[in-house]
């Protein structure tokens, strides 16, 4: 989710423990911001098959966090990766210049292969 003007974390609806997760590489509880989005997000749902009001919001550990504040983006969508094989740890953040790269190959190759099946 985006949050604020400048900041990515990942807001997981976790169904079978009946929660939200929010992983934010810049974890601050204080934020009003998130738990306004996860409100907004309860209304939405209100009535669509899911009574998730009660559900608490809740911020994991382990939850890798950034040095610097231009790195969110690549957090979360690691958070994504890891999550996928049910592993969040601590993550190789210190080779960020490598893991933009690899992101920014894994999407290429994922348009390429599109393109391949159209």
């Amino acid at each position: 989710m985006h949050v604020g003007t400048n900041h990515w974390a990942l807001l997981v609806i976790h169904i079978k423990e009946k929660e939200f997760r929010v992983y934010d590489s810049l974890r601050n509880k204080d934020r009003w911001d998130i738990p306004q989005y996860v409100e907004e997000l309860k209304r939405y749902m209100k009535g669509k098959h899911m009574d998730v009001e009660k559900w608490p919001l809740r911020y994991p550990d382990p939850c890798p966090q950034q040095g610097s504040g231009d790195n969110c983006g690549i957090f979360t969508c690691k958070y994504m990766e890891c999550l996928a094989r049910r592993d969040i740890q601590d993550l190789p953040f210190s080779d960020m210049p490598n893991l933009r790269a690899k992101l920014a190959l894994h999407c290429i190759n994922a348009y390429f292969n599109a393109q391949d099946r159209s």
